[in-house]
């Protein structure tokens, strides 16, 4: 999922400047969403194990936090720049929901490409190179059309962006499962739960963002899908403040093996900090509140970052 902060470029600093008071090696990250944070994290030579529900967002972890050496070379680029302008017939044709058609077609023929690629980290990289492509495609209007270049030109200054690789010497790990589930497996030091909000899958699906699922997923299911996914999840499409409850509380319940918590969330979507604070003190002694005062892009909405370790 998008994470809440992904808006704000000073975000990351605010979460940055929280972990860096807490002492851990590993780190836990349920809704990964583009990997700002897990990126920056591996800086500090951290072993990042994220995760996301969404296929486009473990792809984009796959290329920049679990990859530490693989790059796109010139033998990889001519296999996805090769016949990416035919027009021979689309695929998935659920693109031209967002795209005109010649872009859609340039997207299409690339993902076929990319799945010509015989490295599932270069299948990676090209797909986050992919998602800058079209993320570019789409922020023109009619009115600045004309100022639109190739995006095979495009696609190659993006590869560079992809292709700056850390290496933090750790074996990192990028995961595509549901966030209790993902909590189950993983052994950190610190788990990141930086909370979506209730039925922020939903918002995302009807976005113009929903097009890097549909382009990665390769089908028109992923909608159905990815609302199954998360049916018991904080992003799913809970009805009541006690059901958003009992999802967090899954969560907590079930990461009593990691030693460190640090739980994000935005204040009355839907809850307080008080009911936050009282539903993480059923699992564990909160440790320290931090607030970030995001109401200029956040709809008025206070952020908490809350730590709880265990005793």
């Amino acid at each position: 999922m998008l994470k809440i902060s992904e808006n704000n470029h000073n975000w990351v600093a605010f979460e940055a400047s929280v972990l860096a008071q807490q002492k851990f090696d590993s780190i836990a990250i349920a809704f990964a969403g583009r990997s700002k944070l897990d990126w920056y994290l591996k800086l500090w030579n951290k072993r990042i194990i994220n995760n996301d529900i969404c296929q486009w967002a473990w792809q984009v972890a796959k290329a920049r936090i679990e990859n530490n050496n693989e790059q796109l070379d010139e033998f990889d680029l001519n296999i996805l720049l090769s016949d990416t302008h035919s027009h021979q017939g689309l695929n998935n044709p659920i693109l031209l929901n967002w795209f005109k058609e010649s872009d859609a077609y340039w997207l299409d023929n690339l993902r076929t490409n990319i799945n010509k690629l015989n490295n599932e980290t270069r299948k990676a990289l090209a797909i986050y190179a992919g998602i800058l492509t079209g993320d570019y495609a789409l922020s023109f209007s009619e009115e600045t059309e004309f100022l639109k270049r190739p995006l095979s030109e495009i696609f190659l200054e993006m590869i560079k962006i992809a292709n700056q690789i850390i290496d933090n010497q750790s074996y990192n790990r990028a995961t595509n499962l549901e966030a209790t589930e993902f909590v189950r497996r993983t052994k950190a030091d610190l788990l990141y739960l930086n909370l979506p909000t209730p039925a922020s899958i939903l918002k995302f699906l009807n976005s113009s963002e929903a097009w890097k699922e549909a382009w990665v997923s390769e089908t028109d299911y992923f909608y159905d899908e990815l609302l199954t996914k998360v049916k018991d999840s904080p992003s799913g499409l809970v009805t009541t403040k006690e059901a958003y409850l009992q999802s967090i509380s899954q969560i907590l319940e079930t990461a009593k093996h990691m030693p460190t918590w640090a739980i994000v969330f935005l204040e009355h979507l839907p809850l307080s900090l008080t009911e936050m604070v009282d539903e993480i003190k059923k699992h564990r002694s909160i440790s320290g509140i931090y607030l970030k005062d995001l109401s200029e892009i956040a709809a008025q909405r206070k952020t908490y970052i809350v730590l709880a370790k265990e005793q």
